[in-house]
């Protein structure tokens, strides 16, 4: 069969798509589409902006569906939800009806059995990530299936910097409408004018502390000095700069996410590996100090605890041992009253609650 009539009806869904969202049209005329057999009946598009078309399907669907979906796949590569599926690897369904809760939550009109804040009984203007997290706490309708994306790929259709100069002339456009659905309107806000990233700030600052404690050195026999003495019995020891001692203080209490700590985790454990760690040294609070756990990844921690807050006993287990302490809370907690022996970076979860003056602190949305 030719694939000319299923372009055909590509071509009209877009024009479609494009009358009915205008601040997207650059976005809907970046996509290249793929007809091929192997395609999911639905169209699906990859992270190179292919759009993969099964040819008999896409020739026999609505102009305006096909269009729906269209708009739907657009939502999911201008929000770069590829990349931050990252995360979600070992649980990838429900990341996919998070990411298409938020992409859907701005797509009225939408085809029945697809996912949307609504028919999940979740508030909308959320982040996939938030709905990841209330995910947790529901059980969805079966009969709601996630968008399946393709377990392929096509050709580069856009280079990486092509990708995200087109997000920028597509948040311009809805910036300077001004008429687009509030979930564009904040990802354009968001796009213009990012925040500071809160991943190269915590990498930044464990760096910096990691820095500061090598600074510590020591004498070691180790390794003897290579001063020689005139008296051969003397063996002197050298001085040595040891790679400095890491711990992480988890705070699992139940104001915190295991979504949040999981991801800050991740993210700690690639920072201290580009360093030179190859052990995670975890102790995980709530009003009391569980035993340390030592993992070689942090996929590996098993988060422990789930009462009140007081990291105060989890201070005092890990100030011996370490030289840079990363502690991971919302900050609900009693603080140490005196500065900690470790170079403290505080990651914080959320907004309500301060660090003390004496912590570098970064601050992780939740």
């Amino acid at each position: 069969m030719s694939d000319q009539p299923a372009l055909d009806r590509f071509a009209s869904a877009r024009l479609w798509a494009a009358a009915r969202a205008p601040y997207l049209a650059s976005a809907l005329f970046a996509l290249t589409p793929l007809p091929h057999g192997s395609a999911p009946p639905r169209p699906a598009a990859d992270e190179h902006w292919n759009l993969h078309l099964d040819p008999v399907t896409t020739a026999a669907t609505p102009v305006p569906e096909l269009g729906w979906w269209l708009l739907h796949h657009v939502g999911h590569l201008l929000r770069d939800h590829h990349a931050r599926a990252r995360p979600y690897r070992e649980e990838a369904l429900r990341w996919a009806r998070a990411a298409d809760a938020e992409v859907n939550d701005d797509l009225p009109d939408a085809p029945a059995g697809t996912i949307s804040p609504e028919t999940l009984g979740l508030p909308d203007g959320l982040l996939a990530e938030r709905y990841a997290e209330l995910l947790d706490l529901i059980d969805p309708p079966a009969h709601l299936a996630p968008c399946a994306e393709p377990p392929f790929t096509g050709p580069e259709a856009m280079t990486a910097l092509e990708r995200e100069l087109l997000a920028r002339a597509v948040a311009a456009e809805i910036d300077a409408r001004g008429t687009a659905p509030g979930g564009w309107r904040r990802w354009a806000e968001t796009t213009l004018r990012p925040e500071v990233d809160w991943r190269a700030v915590l990498a930044r600052l464990v760096r910096r502390g990691l820095a500061q404690a090598s600074g510590r050195v020591d004498y070691s026999y180790r390794r003897p000095s290579r001063r020689a003495t005139a008296a051969p019995p003397f063996v002197l020891p050298a001085l040595v700069r040891p790679l400095p001692r890491v711990a992480v203080l988890v705070d699992t209490s139940g104001s915190v996410s295991r979504t949040a700590l999981e991801r800050a985790l991740a993210e700690l454990d690639g920072v201290l590996r580009a360093t030179g760690h190859r052990w995670l040294d975890v102790i995980c609070c709530d009003t009391e100090a569980h035993p340390a756990q030592r993992v070689r990844e942090a996929a590996r921690v098993e988060l422990v605890g789930g009462g009140g807050t007081d990291l105060r006993p989890g201070f005092e287990a890990a100030s011996p041992r370490a030289d840079v302490l990363v502690v991971l809370t919302d900050g609900d907690t009693p603080w140490p009253e005196r500065r900690p022996r470790p170079y403290v970076v505080t990651c914080l979860f959320g907004t309500r609650h301060p660090a003390p003056a004496w912590a570098s602190t970064v601050r992780v949305p939740r």
